[in-house]
């Protein structure tokens, strides 16, 4: 991948920040507070320097003193960017996979390219986006799943554990397998396997209004809403 990729911290505030051209949208900070907020000037530099596109943020419910100062920065109100949580240690007893799906993981060098390619059909994504993709979920740590319609593949979905929180990547389903399952099924298997890995809890980020959304409430996440500033 060309560019840089980076992740920094700065008095509180966590940033990701990217230059290859294409994946702007990746550039955000997260951590705002009204105590943080006079260390955002200096991150925004940093974004600046690199000739990196502007970052996102995300904010729990702003009090009026932090949606002032973000306002004076030239920030407004965007779009949610809603995060769940589960508590892992207290999950209740998961529903088993649909008849006609199983899910496997990918461990093997040619299964891995199949989930690489199964995603990819997912998503549909650009070019650029596809290359990032899969580098993503190239890395070392991540573990890779495919959700099979007998014979055939028709959902990929990942996940990796940092301390005792599994994070749940990406997932997608090819478009004529959709409303069958698979994601739900994928979900469900990654939940006891991320227990099993020793996780306490598992987050992921979803879409607002989302089929993905609904499938986490669904599955006992709890929905905690972030706001985003652009």
């Amino acid at each position: 991948m060309p560019g840089r990729f980076c992740a920094f911290e700065h008095n509180g505030l966590l940033a990701l920040l990217t230059t290859a051209p294409g994946l702007g949208f990746l550039n955000s900070i997260s951590g705002l507070t009204e105590e943080s907020l006079d260390a955002l000037p200096d991150v925004i530099a940093v974004f600046a320097a690199a000739n990196a596109s502007a970052p996102s943020l995300a904010t729990d419910e702003p009090t009026l003193a932090l949606a002032d100062g973000l306002r004076r920065l030239g920030f407004t109100a965007g779009q949610p960017r809603p995060v769940g949580t589960i508590d892992l240690l207290s999950l209740s007893a998961i529903p088993a996979e649909a008849n006609d799906l199983h899910v496997t993981e990918a461990g093997t060098q040619d299964e891995e390219l199949l989930f690489l390619d199964t995603l990819a059909a997912g998503y549909s994504p650009s070019p650029v986006l596809g290359r990032f993709l899969r580098a993503e979920h190239s890395a070392a740590g991540i573990r890779r799943f495919l959700a099979w319609q007998g014979d055939w593949p028709v959902a990929a979905a990942a996940f990796s554990v940092h301390r005792n929180a599994a994070v749940l990547g990406g997932a997608a389903t090819v478009p004529a397998a959709r409303r069958l399952g698979a994601q739900t099924a994928l979900l469900n298997h990654r939940l006891i396997q991320a227990a099993v890995a020793g996780a306490h809890a598992a987050v992921v980020t979803a879409a607002p209004e989302s089929a993905s959304a609904r499938n986490l409430a669904r599955a006992g996440f709890k929905i905690r809403r972030r706001h985003g500033w652009n």
